[in-house]
């Protein structure tokens, strides 16, 4: 009777471990349920694949050039002409806004002096919403999508 109890006690501690998944399994145990060939590299065809070779099958080429299949590249390595301009505005456009903040500066430190040479006027020296509304219409060109 021990026997017995013994090897049911052994079959239903294998049955529970192989119900539970890997969580049951310490490091180094079940690795031998991972199939052997699934990392090795492209040394041959094996003989697993064989019938995928009958169907037509073929492995992938090393280089995307030697192989027939049409490509298409998402990220080109050359910029057309047209593109580098484009981009290149932008630099041209950075330069610009950089040279505005010293004359934005230099516009409010004349029109400080002006006002306090002559406290009663209210002449215009520098015309500040057609700048402020030029500056809005270019944030909203740069911000815009299509």
């Amino acid at each position: 009777m021990d026997k017995i109890r013994k090897i049911i006690q052994s079959k239903l501690k294998e049955i529970s471990s192989l119900g539970q998944g890997g969580a049951s399994f310490t490091p180094g145990e079940g690795m031998n349920y991972a199939t052997p060939n699934a990392f090795k590299g492209k040394k041959g065809k094996s003989k697993k694949l064989k019938p995928y070779f009958k169907v037509g099958y073929k492995m992938v080429p090393d280089t995307i050039d030697s192989s027939k299949l049409e490509t298409i590249r998402l990220f080109e390595d050359e910029l057309s002409p047209f593109q580098q301009e484009r981009i290149a505005a932008f630099d041209d456009i950075e330069t610009y806004l950089n040279k505005l903040g010293p004359i934005v500066s230099n516009a409010k430190n004349d029109t400080i002096k002006f006002y306090n040479e002559n406290p009663g006027s209210y002449d215009i020296i520098k015309s500040t919403e057609m700048i402020l509304s030029y500056l809005k219409n270019i944030e909203t060109l740069l911000t815009e999508t299509k």
